[in-house]
């Protein structure tokens, strides 16, 4: 059997309150990964020091603690706010991949219009894109306006058929 060594014997005054500690340092901080290291923190400064001229142990791995959380409070003090810099650089212009999908989207409708028969794409285009009513639509084409409804309803079944819509 090996005589504890002056680390092993300070890991272990430093272990039984080492729970306590870490309980104490997220309550400080808020943050129980900040508070782990600050424990970690307060290990290597105890192992420094040693233990042999420490009166009140606990008391002394808790200054060193709350002189940790003492000085990152300070460290955020000093630090200016920097504001969240993808906020400030967000556009609300699209990007380039997206210009160049919605560019391959639109060619790709387009070409769906073209093959349909010429007074469902022009009730369809009317409806949508200038906001014709059904009975607008019906007197232009002279149809019902039903009918011009139904344009409509086969126009969209036959575009959404061919774009493959995705949820």
């Amino acid at each position: 059997m090996r005589p504890p060594r002056d680390s092993d014997a300070h890991d272990g005054q430093f272990q039984r309150h080492a729970g306590e500690l870490l309980r104490f340092l997220t309550r400080q901080v808020k943050c129980s990964e900040l508070a782990a290291d600050l424990r970690q923190e307060t290990w290597l400064r105890f192992q420094r020091r040693g233990s042999d001229e420490v009166g009140n142990l606990r008391a002394f791995l808790y200054r060193i603690a709350r002189n940790l959380v003492i000085d990152h409070q300070r460290q955020l003090q000093a630090r200016p706010v920097q504001e969240d810099v993808s906020v400030e650089l967000a556009s609300e212009q699209p990007g380039p991949e997206q210009i160049v999908g919605d560019g391959q989207q639109l060619g790709r409708l387009q070409s769906i219009l073209e093959d349909l028969p010429p007074h469902l794409r022009q009730a369809l285009l009317w409806n949508r894109l200038d906001g014709l009513t059904q009975k607008e639509i019906g007197q232009r084409l002279g149809v019902s306006e039903s009918m011009a409804g139904r344009y409509i309803l086969k126009a969209l079944e036959h575009c959404q058929q061919k774009m493959d819509w995705m949820p």
